[in-house]
C-alpha cells in the first residue's frame, strides 16, 4: 500500500519528462508569440483570436455555430459574423491582434491602414469592434 504514491509520482515525473509541461519552441501554436508589443512590424503576443470557419464568429463563443443563426447569401456564414465576406467558409482564421486583420495577409499590419476611432483596429477588418486591440 505504501508503494502506489510513489509509484503515482514517478509516473508523473515520467510524463512531465516525456511530453514537458508547456509548449516547445518547435511547437507551431508557440512560435504565434511575437517580439514586444510596440516593436516595430511586431505582433502583439496576445491570445489568439480565431474566427470560425463553419459560421465565421469568434471561435469558443456563445454564438459559435449557433443552430439558429440567419446565413449570408453571399458567403454562406452566418449573417452579420465577424468573418462574414471576410473568410472562406470552411477555414479558420487567425486575427492578429495588433490590427484585428486576417495574419499572414497583405492587408494584416499594414501602415498606411486607416484606424477605427472606437476600437483602434483597421477599420473595417474582421476584428475590427469586435476584439480588443
Amino acid at each position: 500500500m505504501n508503494k502506489v504514491p510513489w509509484m503515482l509520482c514517478l509516473v508523473t515525473l515520467a510524463a512531465v519528462v516525456v511530453w514537458g509541461c508547456g509548449p516547445s519552441a518547435e511547437d507551431p501554436a508557440a512560435s504565434d508569440a511575437s517580439p514586444a508589443v510596440g516593436a516595430p512590424g511586431a505582433h502583439a503576443a496576445l491570445v489568439n483570436v480565431v474566427l470560425c470557419g463553419e459560421c465565421g464568429q469568434l471561435e469558443g463563443g456563445a454564438v459559435c455555430c449557433a443552430q439558429d443563426a440567419a446565413t449570408c447569401g453571399k458567403c454562406e456564414l452566418a449573417k452579420g459574423a465577424p468573418g462574414c465576406c471576410a473568410i472562406a467558409k470552411g477555414t479558420d482564421v487567425t486575427l492578429c491582434a495588433q490590427c484585428g486583420q486576417v495574419k499572414g495577409t497583405e492587408a494584416c499590419c499594414a501602415e498606411d491602414a486607416v484606424k477605427c476611432e472606437k476600437c483602434g483596429l483597421a477599420k473595417e477588418a474582421p476584428g475590427c469592434c469586435n476584439i480588443e486591440a
